[in-house]
């Protein structure tokens, strides 16, 4: 059995390069005064900071790489930027344009007579069913529009404000600003994005053994645990197999045939991104090898787990699994179920050991 700490030293090495970059800058609007505490963050990731009275923020990097830098502030529209961090310090200077109110926000409010209901599909939906799901709460539901399609077919959302959702399972505030969230009921279709970081909520307490485990069950078998595997070219090592599919025209639908090496799917590859795409679907198989996460790791009994990947267009990944958001692929099975109650941020490394009760460096 392949022991965490080899994975530990493995994710240490190729993902969490620890060459701090500090980013400065100031937030101004369109006339060039400045917006007092306006939020910075990397996308999907812990860091974040907000600006000070003047505007102005300084932000550290932990960890080189490739990050989408958002800045925003309710009243004004998001702005968004590609940046590298790579050790060398950077001035960022942002300019934020207001953000116009469109009143069909204040009507569909308004109109939204199936509140409680379409609520409570929203959440399933997005906050998923899994274990930790009932460990998560939206804070603000308030600041959420949710409606029906005019067909009745669509339940569709988005947030005013960014929607703060507490997971106690993992120990993190996700700070999410919904822009899309679209669910067709009749085909279980769903899609939804927005920026989003974390604030970690653990303290030194006793109960931070629990949090640990659960984020390295929730890391294992991820779509970010198999792209950080592709991308160094260590997808047996780390428990996945890749199938091709092949049609089935009596059942119309696409079935597992050969196994296929991770060279086929990713296209190019470079120092800090790659590209992935494949004509067919691909079937993922996850073996799932680690009873020390489990409180009874002597009644453990292995598992595998199966996800399907329908490429839309080739897909831009970067070396810690993150990739922008968009319709480029599809994702169905296990890996589908990775929704908020599952996401972890894309600076988290598995660098902990789970032995005995207790958590120690390897």
């Amino acid at each position: 059995m392949k022991s965490i700490g080899w994975v530990a030293f493995f994710f240490l090495l190729h993902f969490a390069v620890h060459a701090q970059t500090i980013i400065t800058g100031r937030v101004t609007d369109s006339q060039n005064h400045p917006i007092p505490y306006a939020t910075v963050y990397l996308s999907k990731t812990t860091m974040g900071v907000l600006a000070n009275q003047n505007g102005v923020y300084s932000l550290n990097v932990s960890q080189t790489g490739t990050y989408e830098l958002i800045v925003s502030c309710v009243g004004y529209e998001s702005h968004s930027q590609i940046i590298n961090a790579n050790g060398a310090d950077k001035r960022i200077d942002i300019s934020l344009s207001e953000r116009t109110v469109l009143i069909k926000e204040v009507t569909i409010k308004g109109k939204d007579v199936n509140r409680e209901f379409n609520y409570n599909k929203f959440v399933g939906c997005f906050i998923g069913r899994t274990e930790n799901a009932a460990f998560c709460k939206i804070k603000n539901p308030k600041d959420l529009i949710i409606y029906r399609s005019s067909n009745d077919s669509n339940l569709i959302a988005y947030s005013i404000k960014p929607l703060e959702i507490e997971n106690s399972s993992l120990g993190y505030k996700i700070i999410y600003d919904l822009q899309y969230f679209n669910y067709n009921r009749k085909t279980g279709h769903l899609r939804f994005s927005g920026d989003y970081y974390f604030q970690d909520i653990t303290n030194k307490d006793r109960a931070n053994l629990k949090i640990q485990r659960r984020r390295l069950i929730s890391y294992y078998g991820s779509r970010m645990h198999f792209l950080r595997a592709l991308f160094v070219d260590s997808v047996s090592q780390e428990n996945f197999k890749i199938y091709n599919t092949q049609m089935d025209s009596t059942h119309n639908s696409w079935v597992k045939s050969d196994i296929i090496s991770d060279k086929e799917v990713c296209m190019t590859l470079k120092a800090d991104s790659m590209t992935i795409y494949h004509p067919n679907p691909i079937v993922i198989n996850y073996s799932d090898n680690h009873p020390e996460l489990f409180p009874l790791p002597q009644v453990y009994r292995p598992g595998e787990y199966n996800s399907l990947i329908v490429f839309n267009d080739s897909l831009h990944v970067y070396r810690n699994g993150y990739y922008p958001d968009g319709y480029d692929l599809s994702w169905g099975g296990f890996m589908s179920r990775d929704r908020i109650a599952e996401l972890l941020p894309y600076d988290f490394v598995p660098k902990s050991v789970v032995k005995s009760g207790t958590l120690f460096q390897k």
